[in-house]
């Protein structure tokens, strides 16, 4: 028997009051012991099993274990089984638990907190990342000095000072999760508490707790104004003081704080002259115009 015990509360749409012989609609539920770990939706699972809220396996049915993020357990055809729920995200269009089932949404989409995010919306720089994460390759990482500053679930790569590693994979080819916590994306991670939430810079995605990928942006339109103050312009979403580059080195940004460079930055939508540093605002690396990184 597993020892994870939930009390679920069922509700079925359009069958409000419903009661169904032998199923505890309050109380404690058992699980019979998981088949498999690291579903995401009901087909991921062996006919007559049924992907449970713990991502895992189980031939009980979905009013003892519960549905997976997205699903609704609901009564279908006279059975009970986990149905789509529209308003939630699942691994269906559009969501995603990994990188390449983003290949069809856009060139270059990744998936980050759960959804196909195209080049254009990825970070382009770690001033765009919450808290003490870097941007590596369009993703918000967090930084490390070792695997006590990762999140669990992830370790610490020392040599990048990132948290890339993943101690124990797991779900298709890999090893089930010890304890409560559950597979996302090939990581043990911890389960998201009652209401869906997760620790500082974390976020809940298919029922567990992994690094808030997604970047933060200031502004939308590249190469002009937007919602920058008068004289700066919207660079990867970013707001960047304008400049005029000079013929003896460009001085227009010699008195800023570290951004203290005039430089051409070539962009989606033409070229513009931003105060910059030698560190940012490089044209090598570049996902919006298809200039991806080098491996490592």
């Amino acid at each position: 028997m597993s020892t994870s015990i939930h009390r679920v509360v069922l509700s079925f749409l359009g069958l409000s009051g419903l009661v169904l012989a032998g199923c505890p609609i309050y109380g404690d539920t058992y699980y019979s012991e998981p088949q498999q770990s690291g579903c995401v939706r009901p087909d991921d699972c062996a006919t007559g099993s049924t992907c449970a809220t713990d991502g895992h396996c189980y031939t009980s049915t979905c009013a003892d274990v519960g549905c997976p993020t997205g699903y609704s357990c609901a009564l279908t055809g006279g059975a009970v089984q986990c149905t789509k729920d529209i308003a939630k995200p699942d691994a269906g269009p559009g969501g995603c638990t990994s990188d390449p089932q983003c290949a069809s949404v856009a060139t270059g989409a990744k998936c980050l907190n759960g959804t196909c995010v195209a080049p254009t919306e990825q970070c382009s720089d770690a001033t765009q990342c919450n808290g003490n994460a870097a941007c590596v390759d369009g993703v918000c990482t967090p930084k490390c000095v070792d695997n006590t500053n990762c999140p669990t679930g992830y370790s610490c790569d020392t040599a990048k000072g990132i948290c890339s590693g993943n101690p124990n994979p797991c779900g298709s080819g890999g090893t089930a999760c010890a304890g409560t916590n559950v597979c996302v994306d090939a990581h043990c991670v911890a389960p998201c508490d009652a209401d869906n939430k997760c620790g500082t810079n974390l976020i809940c995605v298919q029922g567990g707790c992994v690094p808030d990928e997604k970047p933060s942006f200031v502004c939308n339109t590249e190469g002009v104004q937007d919602a920058c103050a008068k004289g700066s312009v919207c660079l990867h979403h970013n707001c960047y003081i304008g400049c005029s580059t000079d013929a003896d080195g460009s001085t227009s940004c010699a008195n800023a704080d570290r951004f203290n460079l005039c430089k051409n930055v070539s962009t989606s939508t033409g070229s513009v002259n931003v105060c910059g540093s030698s560190t940012n605002l490089g044209s090598e690396c570049d996902p919006t115009q298809s200039k991806n990184c080098a491996s490592g």
